[in-house]
């Protein structure tokens, strides 16, 4: 990566996955004009989640490397329109059972609690794995999480039972005095080597097909939405910044369907 963007990236607090996204992307536009590399791959059916990250990677560059003014760029890039994202998907109840029985049998560490983690607290997988001892709290009998997230802001994440039992367990076979969940080398584990389990437990049980990290990101939202949680609220646990990222969460499964029409009955 050109080290006048990293600087820049790193000043606007951008996490680590997010600036591996643009400079992939930046890899992929090598040797091109970048403008026309982008308007030639943008067009009204692009999903706008695609539209997105390419048009802040070449954004980002363009301001810090060839040095254009933000409103100059502005006019230069393709608007951010395009086709609407597919609904989030999320793991049914059954299909969450099935995921905890098959996590309990993985026998890798720190992946294990990891996986364990992602359902029960929202996290991005790069929030979880960059953890370090010191963002665990403990106030009034309860465990936190208070971290730097996306965009360098401070997160507060209470843990409920079942995530604080599994990162107790963990801690107590694991003590560490930095990095929560280290690899062999004494470095944090890759968000690369937890979708390796992900993808694995994809395709050892058809249940789970589509697997994801950030499917059970949104796992935790729509249990969220069952149990009555407000958006404001989920919108502070998920760490978003505009409301309308965390309505994306919120559409209705076949179950929470056939909840509503059998309360006519």
């Amino acid at each position: 990566m050109h080290p006048k963007l990293a600087r820049h990236l790193e000043k606007n607090g951008l996490a680590d996955s997010t600036q591996e996204k643009y400079e992939s992307i930046l890899d992929n536009a090598s040797g091109n004009d970048l403008i026309e590399w982008i308007n030639k791959r943008v067009s009204s059916k692009t999903p706008v989640g695609t539209v997105l990250p390419l048009r802040a990677a070449v954004k980002h560059y363009l301001v810090a490397v060839l040095g254009y003014d933000e409103e100059e760029v502005k006019g230069l890039l393709p608007k951010a329109r395009g086709r609407s994202n597919r609904l989030r998907h999320a793991l049914s109840p059954g299909q969450l059972a099935i995921y905890h029985a098959a996590i309990e049998n993985l026998d890798s560490e720190p992946s294990r609690t990891i996986l364990g983690l992602l359902p029960a607290t929202g996290l991005r997988i790069g929030e979880v794995t960059g953890l370090r001892r010191s963002n665990i709290k403990r106030a009034s009998g309860r465990a936190y999480l208070v971290f730097r997230g996306k965009r360098d802001k401070e997160r507060t994440v209470p843990l409920n039972a079942a995530a604080s039992r599994l990162l107790e367990d963990y801690l107590a076979e694991h003590p560490t005095t930095d990095h929560l969940f280290a690899g062999p080398s004494g470095f944090p584990i890759t968000p690369h080597a937890v979708r390796k389990h992900t993808r694995a437990l994809a395709e050892s049980y058809p249940e789970l097909a589509g697997l994801s990290p950030h499917v059970l990101r949104h796992t935790f939202a729509t249990m969220s939405i069952r149990k009555g949680v407000d958006i404001a609220t989920l919108k502070a646990l998920l760490g978003h910044e505009n409301i309308a990222t965390t309505q994306r969460y919120l559409h209705p499964d076949l179950d929470m369907l056939s909840e509503a029409v059998d309360r006519l009955d």
